[in-house]
């Protein structure tokens, strides 16, 4: 084992414990953290297996296929958080709002 592989792989597990103490309540969150370190151990130990992979995929190296996952993975993540980020600015505005009436009918 190189030393690289294993300062990865102790990034992974940094980085699953880190998410799963983030997620502490939400049990799908805390499968996929556990998924993806063993995924990335399993890469970071068999490097060659990304190439397995992506040759079956048709696609020409291993190292594009890790590239076109994680592309697809940030947009998914972006997306997600612009879904929270409106979730609470819509909860912002109707306290707002609601707020604003019973302040008005007060002052009636």
């Amino acid at each position: 084992m190189t030393k690289i592989q294993i300062i990865l792989i102790v990034l992974s597990l940094l980085v699953g414990n880190l998410a799963t103490i983030v997620f502490r309540s939400r049990l799908a969150y805390r499968l996929l953290a556990v998924f993806l370190f063993l995924t990335t151990t399993f890469f970071v130990l068999f490097p060659d297996a990304t190439n397995v992979i992506a040759h079956y995929l048709g696609v020409t190296r291993g190292t594009d296929l890790v590239l076109y996952m994680a592309l697809f993975a940030v947009m998914y993540a972006f997306l997600l958080l612009y879904a929270k980020v409106r979730k609470l600015e819509r909860k912002i505005t109707e306290g707002i709002r609601s707020r604003a009436i019973s302040d008005a009918q007060q002052v009636r």
